[in-house]
Formats: structure tokens, sequence, C-alpha cells
């Protein structure tokens, strides 16, 4: 079977967005493929022909299906992973949970940065709140000159002291907000040395991040990643993963189900961290259970990561050069180019007639040109100036981001 042509005739033939509308955007609601929502309509579809079948045997065995072959797909083992609906719900249960990190004796602080996901830095502060510690939060100045300047904000941060207070650390793989790939090797490994645990929220990283992401040669104690942004997933499909398998099973969802004392019968197919997160009540788990026809869709019909990563990284960088010559905003990068995400880039926009260089006013534009442009794209506010954060998937090609530039020049001072 030969792979698909990406570009133009991939979004034609393979996704199911309105063909008026110039979708720049794949990062944030990851539209899924044709073949993928498919699967999830059939998935559906065979629930309601007998429901209590389903949820009383049905289910079970493909979902420990799903996570067998997530953890061949991210090189992990299958007591190491479990699906679910999105990093949100990963990294809740990691900080709400009873695990030794945080009951071996009172107080303490949770350190991350300032960069780190919105919900990610709200759980946080919940958390803190509740367990009578603290939040420590590194005020990452951007920009970023190396590598090793970024490396060298966290060690000034452990130099302060109170390290040995210091319960777990979050950090990030590629930052939402600014499209940064961080070292997270190298910071795991600077805060093992002070014996800091660390969870490494990785929505943006599988699919990504080259080479293919394996958790098995990553250092990290926990990481949250998602299936439904870059390796085509129907949304709701993510996973969270543990390695010491002993903390897994201590892990407790928001949600106490069936999950919490479940059957042998059950423990016979998966184990007590799988059932707790999958055992959920009443619920559509549909989109866990597309997870075989995207990966399917991407080795077969896309012609494998290395094809998909070539594509899209090349897309990347060529869009980014033609915005930033059309809006003469080049050398404006928040960070070295070694840190830039494959797919997402950061550009600095020109100055603008009737939007200000503050949070409410980027989202004022998202919306409008969502509205009277057909447009989808994200705009952020990094270092009082406004940004766009593109993104580029095998559905894109250049002419969605000469769309984008013309539509910003009309908006122009």
């Amino acid at each position: 079977m030969n792979p698909i042509e990406f570009g133009e005739k991939t979004r034609h033939d393979h996704y199911l967005m309105d063909q008026d509308v110039t979708y720049a955007n794949h990062g944030s609601y990851g539209p899924c493929p044709r073949f993928v929502y498919e699967e999830l309509q059939r998935i559906r579809f065979e629930q309601e022909k007998n429901p209590d079948r389903w949820f009383r045997l049905t289910k079970y065995t493909l979902y420990a299906d799903c996570v067998r072959a997530a953890a061949n797909r991210l090189d992990c083992d299958f007591e190491q992973i479990a699906l679910v609906d999105n990093a949100t719900v990963g990294i809740n249960a990691i900080l709400k949970s009873p695990l030794p990190s945080f009951t071996s004796k009172p107080g303490g602080t949770v350190l991350c940065i300032n960069l780190a996901y919105g919900s990610v830095l709200f759980t946080i502060e919940e958390m803190v709140k509740h367990r009578n510690m603290k939040m420590r939060k590194i005020d990452i100045q951007l920009p970023v000159k190396s590598k090793h300047d970024f490396i060298q904000q966290f060690e000034d941060e452990l130099k302060k002291g109170d390290v040995e207070n210091i319960r777990l650390a979050v950090i990030d793989h590629i930052t939402s907000s600014t499209a940064i790939l961080l070292p997270i090797n190298e910071l795991t490994d600077l805060l093992h040395e002070h014996g800091i645990p660390v969870v490494v929220d990785g929505a943006h990283g599988p699919g990504q991040v080259f080479p293919q992401l394996s958790l098995k040669t990553l250092t990290c104690d926990f990481y949250i990643g998602t299936f439904h942004k870059w390796m085509y997933a129907a949304r709701g499909c993510s996973f969270l993963f543990v390695r010491d398998t002993i903390i897994a099973n201590q892990l407790q969802p928001s949600n106490t189900s069936w999950g919490y004392r479940p059957s042998l019968s059950q423990l016979a197919i998966m184990t007590h961290f799988h059932l707790q997160f999958f055992h959920q009540g009443t619920r559509d788990e549909s989109a866990f259970l597309t997870l075989p026809k995207a990966i399917e869709f991407a080795d077969s019909m896309a012609g494998g990561f290395d094809r998909i990563y070539q594509y899209n990284s090349t897309l990347s960088q060529q869009a980014k050069t033609l915005l930033e010559q059309r809006w003469n905003t080049q050398e404006k990068d928040l960070v070295p180019s070694d840190m830039h995400a494959p797919y997402l880039k950061m550009i600095q926009l020109p100055d603008l007639v009737d939007y200000k260089r503050n949070d409410d006013d980027a989202v004022r534009l998202i919306n409008d040109l969502i509205e009277h442009h057909k447009l989808v794209s994200i705009i952020l506010c990094v270092n009082n100036e406004l940004y766009v954060r593109i993104a580029t998937q095998i559905y894109n090609h250049i002419e969605d981001y000469i769309v984008l530039a013309d539509a910003i020049d009309k908006l122009k001072k």
C-alpha cells in the first residue's frame, strides 16, 4: 500500500474539517483522521447494540489490548502505563494521591515553572492549599540564549536552598503556550541529584519529539502524554506512565469508583492501576479504543513516523521563515533553534491596529480570526508582545500559512 500524499490531498481525502476553514492549530484539539473517526463511530454503535454485554464483558479485553498497544508504541511495560482521558486527569491523580513523597512528613513544596500549562498550575495551587504545602515556581526569563542557560535557571533556583523540602517537580516536555522543547533528561538528572521525583507533562511530546518517544530510556518518575494531539487517536485518549509499579498501584484517580476494589476476574485481565482509571462508572471510553486504528493510520497509511516527522518539521520551519519575512519579525525567537518544538513555532506578530499586547486581546484576536477570517490559530501574549503559535500536521501545506500572513497583514498598523 502506497502512503497517502500529504498536504491538501490528505486534508480533502482523510480529514473531516470544513474545507473553507484554514486550520493552523492542530496542537490544541487535534482533529483525528476520518479512518480513526469511523472506528470511533463503529465502537459506539457496537456499544448500543448490547450495552450490558459491552460494559460487563467486552470493554475490559479491548481496553487491555489498547494498553498493550500503548506500551509497545511507547517502549514501556504493560504494568507501567494506563489510558486516561487527557493530561489533566493524569496530573490530578499524581498530585492528589497519598504518595510517599507527600505523606512521609508534613509540609513541603512542589516545584514548577511559570511556563507550565494553566490547568497544571491550577492543580498544583489547589493541591498545596489542601495539603498545607507551598508552590515553588521558577520564573523562567525569556528569551533564553542557550539550552545551558535554561538549565542554569533551574540550578540557580535550587541554590537558593530548602531543596530537601521539595516533594515533587513538574516540568514540561514541550510547553503549550510557548512551544519550547525542554531538555527533560538533563533537568531530570539535575533534580534527581537532589532527591526530587519528577513528573513530565508531555501532552505535546508523543508523535512530535524525535527520535520517537521511548519511556524506557527516559529517567523521569512519571510521564503524562496524549495520543489525540500528535498520534492520531480520537480526542479523549491519553496516558499516564509511572516508572515504579508499586507507586502506580497507589495512585488514586479524582473519581473513586468500582476500580477501587475490583473483582478477581477483572484483575486477571489487568492490574489495579489500570482498573482504577478505567472502571470509572458509566461513561464512554470509545476514544481509548481507537488507539490501534490510530497506530495503523500512522504506520501504514501515512508511511510511518519518520516520514511524518520529516514532512511536519520541514513545513514548520518553512512556515516560520515565511511569516517572519512577511512581518519583518526575524530574530525574535524566545529560545535557540535546538529548543524549538518540531511541529510548533512561535512567531512575533507586527503591531496591529485594534489589538493591544495583552492576554485579553490575544484571545479576542483568536476569536476574530475564527469568526471573520475562517482561520484557526493560537495567539499568545509573551513578554508584552503578541505571538502566533503555528502548528503543522500532515494535512497542512504552505498555502495555509500564506492565508495567515494575509489575514494579519490586513490588521497591521
